[in-house]
């Protein structure tokens, strides 16, 4: 559609430093081993396509998805995301 201007992606992290990283293009020694995806969302960011912002660990729904958790965190993280657990009859 002509005239209408995309909406960047929100990435929320809980990690100073990939949030620090992904921001400032400066150089950093610590920092050689990063492959080029780090190198695109760099370059998203710089260009408005993406916004990185920081959430705290306990409000990371996407744990879920990438680390094991207790029933009790799973259940919970579920739950915020909308989820729901069927009843089969």
């Amino acid at each position: 559609m002509l005239g209408t201007k995309e909406m960047p992606v929100k990435l929320l992290m809980d990690n100073k430093s990939a949030i620090a990283l992904s921001k400032n293009p400066v150089h950093h020694d610590r920092s050689k081993h990063i492959d080029t995806k780090f190198h695109f969302i760099r370059e998203c960011i710089e260009e408005g396509k993406i916004e990185v912002d920081y959430i705290g660990t306990e409000e990371q729904l996407a744990d879920m998805f990438t680390k094991a958790l207790g029933q009790a965190r799973f259940v919970e993280l579920r739950r915020a995301l909308g989820v729901v657990k069927l009843q089969l009859v």
